[in-house]
């Protein structure tokens, strides 16, 4: 696996994660959340956001990543900052006109968070911190944490680098995942504590890039094990890291079995009342471990040439391409449908729901990418792409 190829298995994990959000919520506005088993798993699909935070974490990290473990890497910041601006703002912002364009005509429970302060937060993305959003853009909380996430990165690396500067590859890598391993435990206990009654800061500390630091550790963490294979470091002889690395339809059911469980009380219950400690400590923790099954899975040595080479090759490159939209475009093709087909909040049909507003999405993802995503990133790899080395001039 090069440095620089595209994982296409990662781009079918990016569809899973937008979908199984919308699974979410598609089965708490319809009621069926609180009903049987099939019900749980899909309330639950909010554990796709675990998903998204772990793939940033992976990506972004890389570059960091293998600069530590020895290799030299081209980094800047200014590039960073612009390719991660090109990538978030131009289809947020379409959706969030449309958001807005919504709730004044539909006005009531729509408009409620509709006034000037809340667009401008909206604006600059801080709704994660305001709490106060949209009926129809809730996900977005997710934003201001992953923006977080963006710009903490580099500061965090700044940081680390002194701690493996100098050592062998192998102990970097120990190292590097020791450091993972500290701060997903921080992300748990400040999301325990998140989750203590009448906590003054607890909705926003639950929901921030620190309360998820455990998601974003998950997503680093595999990041340095699959770098350090590809740097041919040996991290640990033991031979279950071999088997991990080469057991994707195991790491899937795994996941799978995982996600069965935080259906369960255990991760807390599937409404609108809050979890105990105990119950946010759990849903972190498993929500995480499904991410890191998924993106380890994602990840399998041989996976992406096999993807690359088969029929749906395409396919799961489109996929990919539109996850964002359908995660931006869904809670609003949901409110939307709702308002259309005068559905009832919490005994709507389900199944039908999801078949409607899946297709929608989709249908809004693939124009907001073709006809504006797509050319504003094409235009900012284009100017901050470095310049091509020339040749020495000649004597």
């Amino acid at each position: 696996m090069s440095g620089t190829s595209r994982l296409l298995g990662l781009d079918l994990l990016r569809a899973v994660a937008a979908w199984l959000v919308l699974l979410s919520h598609v089965a708490f506005w319809t009621g069926a959340g609180e009903q049987g088993v099939v019900g749980g798993l899909a309330v639950r699909g909010e554990l796709g956001v675990a998903v998204f935070f772990a793939l940033s974490a992976f990506l972004l990290s890389t570059p960091f990543v293998r600069r530590a473990l020895g290799e030299e890497v081209d980094w800047s910041a200014r590039r960073y900052l612009v390719r991660r601006a090109a990538r978030i703002y131009p289809g947020y912002l379409l959706a969030l006109v449309a958001v807005v364009a919504v709730a004044i005509w539909l006005g009531g429970a729509a408009a409620s968070a509709l006034d000037l302060p809340t667009v401008l937060v909206h604006l600059v993305v801080g709704q994660g911190w305001t709490g106060r959003t949209f009926q129809s853009f809730t996900q977005t909380w997710s934003l201001t944490s992953e923006l977080t996430f963006y710009l903490a990165l580099p500061l965090v690396a700044a940081v680390i680098a002194p701690v493996v500067r100098g050592a062998a590859p192998a102990t970097v890598a120990r190292r590097l995942l020791a450091v993972c391993a500290g701060i997903a435990v921080a992300g748990l206990v400040l999301q325990t504590l998140a989750a203590v009654p009448d906590g003054r800061w607890g909705g926003i500390l639950a929901t921030s890039a620190a309360g998820h630091a455990t998601w974003f550790a998950v997503g680093t963490a595999v990041s340095v094990v699959v770098q350090a294979e590809r740097a041919g470091v040996v991290v640990t002889p033991r031979p279950w890291l071999e088997a991990v690395r080469t057991s994707p339809g195991t790491l899937v059911l795994l996941a799978a079995v995982l996600w069965l469980v935080s259906s369960t009380p255990v991760a807390g219950p599937r409404g609108i009342e809050h979890s105990s400690p105990a119950q946010a400590l759990a849903a972190e923790l498993l929500y995480g471990l499904v991410a890191g099954c998924l993106l380890l899975a994602g990840t399998t040595r041989g996976l992406a040439e096999t993807i690359t080479g088969s029929p749906v090759a395409g396919a799961a490159r489109w996929l990919g391409d539109i996850s964002y939209g359908v995660f931006l475009w869904h809670v609003l093709v949901l409110q939307v449908t709702f308002a259309l087909l005068d559905l009832r909040l919490f005994a709507a049909p389900f199944a039908a729901t999801l078949l409607l507003v899946t297709v929608v999405s989709v249908g809004l993802a693939h124009l907001s990418w073709s006809l504006l995503e797509r050319p504003v990133l094409r235009r900012a790899h284009r100017t901050t792409d470095a310049p091509a080395p020339q040749p020495a001039p000649r004597a």
